[in-house]
């Protein structure tokens, strides 16, 4: 026998008496519980930093980091109502003149385990025809985890 024949090792392991069965399955869902826990908040924490890398994206011109958030089929309504796709966003990159760009607060919700909305507001500063002009948008932008790697797939953004 592998296990000692004594009841006290036995009732450790809940393999004993029936009305232990329902003590193993609510530490399992504890556990199970944290455990998901700890992972929401991780996926959190990773959508609010790529929501801060893609806005302080812009005013660096980084288009790999673009490239990288942006998934392959992504679509932006811009505040004027226009429908961009990712080429459109990494191709008028360099024409863009924005000075500094950054996250005044941001929310993640999580719908799944592989969906989540970041809704934000950005204050920015612009150079238009030689002058500096600031302005505010707010936004929301889809996620998708994909292997394993979460990718902007839809984005919103109304100037304020």
């Amino acid at each position: 026998m592998i296990f000692p024949p004594n009841e006290s090792y036995r009732a450790f392991f809940f393999i004993t008496k029936p009305y232990y069965m329902p003590r193993l399955l609510l530490c399992l869902l504890l556990i199970t519980s944290l455990h998901t826990a700890f992972a929401q908040n991780k996926d959190i924490e990773l959508l609010k930093q790529l929501n801060s890398d893609w806005i302080g994206s812009y005013p660096k011109k980084d288009a790999a980091t673009l490239k990288n958030i942006l998934g392959d089929d992504f679509v932006l309504i811009n505040g004027k109502g226009v429908k961009m796709m990712k080429a459109d966003i990494i191709g008028n990159l360099s024409k863009m003149q924005i000075v500094s760009a950054h996250v005044d607060s941001a929310s993640v919700r999580l719908l799944n385990a592989e969906t989540g909305i970041v809704t934000g507001y950005a204050s920015f500063v612009l150079k238009d025809g030689g002058k500096e002009v600031t302005g505010r948008t707010c936004y929301q932008d889809v996620y998708v985890k994909r292997k394993d790697k979460w990718q902007a797939v839809s984005a919103h953004v109304t100037n304020l």
